[in-house]
């Protein structure tokens, strides 16, 4: 029988986070609420966008807490960085009033969960250890959507008498194609695919009855389209 006291004890796994606030204060305030848990170790804290990406280089981490206001931030290309360590995850900090729909485009891009800025230090701790753990932190009938993959509910768009159906996400699209920006600036922005971008402006060529790009964004800026 082998003695208790001679057995190795195993010794239990510090869950490694990165934060990642553009406030300083905001991100020192959390580093400090996450180490009050013995289990959890800040390994880095950051409040701009180099720091961050070195950090992901650098520190061998388990968790990303990351604010979206982190200035600069794209999603797609930390995503990235953080898909090169196999182990790590990403948690976001979002505002009551972040769009519900780049949510969900950025828990199917890999982000596994999110947090609400007004959450108290008890579900930041419970989200990073639950996470960890491999689920997935996010309200149900949100997960339902992401799941779900279908199409999101269309509004009703009247242009000039016209009325047009169109999603939430060709709106925004439309939005910022009409500031200038690329396909690829636009997925960045929306936390998808280019591919997928390229497959909404071909819903909205059909629906608006415009045959390219460049006519979509005469259509738009003729009959204030978008304000």
């Amino acid at each position: 029988m082998v003695d208790p006291k001679l057995s190795p004890k195993k010794k239990p796994q510090t869950i490694k986070t990165i934060v990642a606030s553009r406030y300083p204060l905001v991100m020192e305030g959390l580093s400090k609420i996450l180490e009050e848990d013995n289990k959890i170790k800040v390994v880095s804290g950051v409040s701009n966008l180099i720091d961050l990406v070195q950090s992901s280089k650098q520190f061998d981490f388990d968790i990303l807490v990351l604010d979206v206001e982190l200035k600069g931030l794209n999603l797609t290309k930390i995503l990235g960085l953080v898909k090169k360590n196999k182990s790590a995850k990403v948690i976001l900090l979002i505002d009551n009033d972040y769009s519900e729909n780049l949510l969900i485009n950025a828990i199917r891009s890999g982000v596994r969960g999110y947090l609400l800025k007004d959450a108290n230090s008890s579900e930041l701790i419970k989200s990073v250890k639950a996470v960890f753990d491999g689920e997935l932190w996010a309200e149900r009938k949100l997960m339902g959507k992401v799941v779900d993959g279908s199409s999101y509910s269309t509004k009703k768009v009247e242009v000039k008498g016209q009325i047009y159906d169109l999603t939430e996400t060709e709106i925004k699209i439309i939005k910022l194609l009409l500031t200038g920006l690329t396909n690829r600036e636009i997925a960045d922005e929306l936390y998808i695919s280019e591919k997928t971008v390229k497959f909404h402006l071909y819903k909205v060529f059909k629906k608006l009855k415009v045959k390219n790009r460049s006519e979509l964004i005469l259509f738009g800026f003729r009959n204030g389209f978008v304000t």
